[in-house]
């Protein structure tokens, strides 16, 4: 590879690098920390290529004040292919025979730019554990999602994901594929409920929700970069068959 085409290429791959960026008011997403930093108004962060913004969260429990969001982890994912999103730890855990525990937290998902990869399907994971000899005790984790801005606006067709541990306390895990957007709303309802035994017990632990898109921003840099090469190599050559 010559200089020039060196030179060349590097350009062309920087130049698709930086239409990806996020607008400079924005910063990454802060990972280790609490969900409390997200939930400022107007907050808005991103992983990779994807912009995250009007994050919301309420819990509440049958038995007394539910889990604050300050006693939420959040950990960032940037998998490539395999997904970008977030990892939320806590202790959604039920407070005895008959109690619900019940959190909520939404955020809207979008391609920084509306670049030119589209989001086309969701994963999430719940890890947890229930009572296995009591059939009433429930873990689940149920998702809504929609594109658009706004559940209560949603102008596609709305999609569903529930993971829900009834007998074990493995990972569970839910996938969908969707209409290509380039900006999804996303809400999930995490539930603890115990049965009646006295001692029935259900909790959910960790919720990994990502999203994966087409064609992958990183794939698509390579490949417009080796496109440039091909075409300025063929360039040359018919320049030297003409001279």
């Amino acid at each position: 590879m010559t200089h020039k085409l060196a030179k060349y290429l590097i350009l062309a791959v920087s130049a698709l690098g930086l239409s990806a960026l996020p607008a400079a008011a924005d910063s990454m997403c802060p990972t280790g920390g609490s969900l409390s930093a997200y939930l400022g108004t107007g907050f808005t962060c991103f992983i990779g290529d994807l912009d995250f913004s009007n994050f919301s969260y309420i819990s509440s429990s049958s038995t007394g004040t539910g889990v604050p969001a300050s006693a939420v982890t959040v950990d960032t994912v940037d998998s490539g292919n395999s997904g970008i999103g977030f990892i939320f730890n806590s202790s959604w855990t039920s407070a005895g025979a008959g109690s619900l525990s019940d959190a909520d937290i939404g955020f809207t998902v979008s391609v920084i730019g509306g670049g030119p990869a589209t989001l086309e399907d969701a994963a999430l994971i719940q890890t947890g554990g229930v009572d296995k000899t009591n059939t009433g005790s429930i873990a689940s984790v149920g998702e809504n999602g929609c594109p658009g801005a706004s559940l209560g606006s949603c102008t596609g067709t709305e999609w569903s994901l529930v993971t829900s541990q009834m007998s074990d306390s493995t990972a569970i895990a839910d996938h969908t594929f969707f209409t290509q957007t380039g900006q999804l709303t996303v809400s999930k309802d995490i539930t603890a409920k115990d049965g009646t035994d006295p001692n029935a017990f259900s909790s959910v632990s960790i919720v990994e929700d990502t999203f994966s898109q087409v064609p992958e921003p990183r794939s698509l840099a390579l490949l417009l970069g080796f496109g440039l090469v091909a075409g300025l190599t063929l360039k040359r050559k018919l320049q030297s068959v003409q001279s």
